[in-house]
């Protein structure tokens, strides 16, 4: 099983600029031939509060994102801003090989302007069961009880955390690697750049690979 985590730079609505990026970082993953590529949370919009504008984009971005993944015969993850009735989810997708929309799940752990999810969805792969959460789900208690009853084997994380003080630090290292270890599953977690980073957690939290910057992270293990 081979993942690529790609820490992508994203300008804030700037839709063509960060498309450009996810092609070339794409591209670039591709050589590797991964399974899974991995991009951060709403990477092809980002987000400024409270402009929800990058949302009207939902559809052409599934549809380009699934073209990429059919074309090229990998599984696609990655974080977009979803219009539903009203208002708008912080949404993830997993599409899958042949561009299907295989996995979507819906960020727990949002402001009151955003619509919040409220259950974690799993899929199977030819790896076994796999979820996916966004950024401060990560923390969130009710994430915890639903990753620990459906015991997926492996979790993907995008996020977009750009703390004051610059790179995420041991701290905030260790901080994800205790919550890794309470929700008891191998996780995968890219950020945005800047500041960008990505890391890898085996299910007890044993951190397993890292990267900084805008530098791909390429993973391969045993299932």
């Amino acid at each position: 099983m081979r993942v690529a985590l790609i820490p992508m730079r994203v300008k804030v609505g700037d839709f063509d600029t960060n498309w450009a990026e996810f092609e070339r970082r794409f591209d670039e993953a591709l050589a590797h031939n991964p399974d899974f590529v991995v991009f951060p949370e709403y990477c092809l919009t980002g987000f400024e509060e409270w402009d929800f504008s990058g949302a009207e984009l939902y559809d052409e971005t599934v549809e380009r994102v699934s073209s990429l993944a059919r074309k090229n015969g990998v599984y696609v993850v990655f974080g977009l801003l979803e219009p539903y009735k009203n208002c708008v989810y912080n949404s993830a997708l997993l599409i899958g090989r042949n561009g299907e929309v295989f996995l979507k799940h819906r960020k727990f752990q949002e402001p009151c302007k955003f619509c919040t999810g409220n259950t974690v969805r799993t899929a199977w792969t030819e790896f076994g069961k796999v979820a996916v959460i966004i950024c401060g789900d990560l923390y969130n208690k009710r994430i915890l009880k639903w990753v620990r009853r459906k015991r997926p084997a492996y979790l993907f994380v995008p996020m977009e955390y750009s703390p004051d003080y610059g790179q995420p630090n041991e701290e905030d290292i260790e901080a994800m690697a205790e919550r890794v270890k309470l929700l008891g599953v191998r996780a995968f977690i890219v950020n945005s750049y800047p500041p960008g980073g990505a890391w890898v957690f085996d299910a007890d939290g044993t951190l397993l690979a890292s990267s900084e910057g805008d530098k791909t992270l390429l993973w391969e293990g045993q299932p």
